[in-house]
């Protein structure tokens, strides 16, 4: 989906020492603070909205969640979010470890850009930032914005209709927790 595209690196900490796999390592374990934190905080302060496994996650119960590790994120200024969740991750790590690369990806007849934060070492995606769509409904849980389960329904559902974006294993998966979540209340 996203390989047909010309992408962009973007890279605000080439002055800090060169990442290694130790500072890999010190991410995976300081992850909530120096990605996860800064990502809900930007919700609060800046609107903008998580969507995917982590919304779905955020707004179903215990048993209808599942294991997801980059986020997706919806934002007015996505280049600006992605690049400071870029330099949290750097100046976390007191080194070089992330980077932005700009892409895009196919709507329609047009292509939309994407913002994706990645890790030098084994190009993990740590969040998508994506353009925020106009009038997006969505719910608050603790300050932060997530889509509302029929939003994310109804993407699942185009997804699982169109199968050749890939994306119809997490999509279907997703779709099945949020109907038994709803079946439950």
């Amino acid at each position: 989906m996203f390989n047909k595209t010309k992408k962009r690196i973007i890279n605000t900490g080439q002055n800090l020492p060169q990442a290694t796999y130790g500072k890999q390592f010190e991410l995976w374990n300081k992850r909530d603070r120096l990605v996860k934190k800064p990502i809900m905080n930007q919700s609060r302060k800046d609107g903008t909205v998580l969507y995917g496994g982590h919304a779905v996650n955020a707004l179903v119960d215990k048993n209808n969640q599942r294991y997801t590790y980059d986020f997706d994120v919806y934002s007015r200024q996505p280049k600006h979010h992605a690049l400071q969740i870029e330099q949290s991750i750097d100046q976390g790590v007191n080194a070089d470890l992330a980077y932005v690369e700009q892409t895009s990806y196919p709507h329609g007849r047009k292509q939309k850009p994407l913002f994706r934060v990645r890790t030098h070492m084994n190009d993990n995606v740590e969040a998508d930032f994506n353009t925020m769509p106009q009038g997006i409904r969505f719910t608050k849980r603790k300050g932060v914005r997530y889509e509302t389960l029929g939003r994310a329904e109804q993407k699942y559902d185009r997804m699982l209709r169109h199968p050749e974006f890939g994306r119809g294993f997490n999509a279907n998966i997703d779709m099945g927790r949020i109907r038994s979540f709803k079946r439950r209340r």
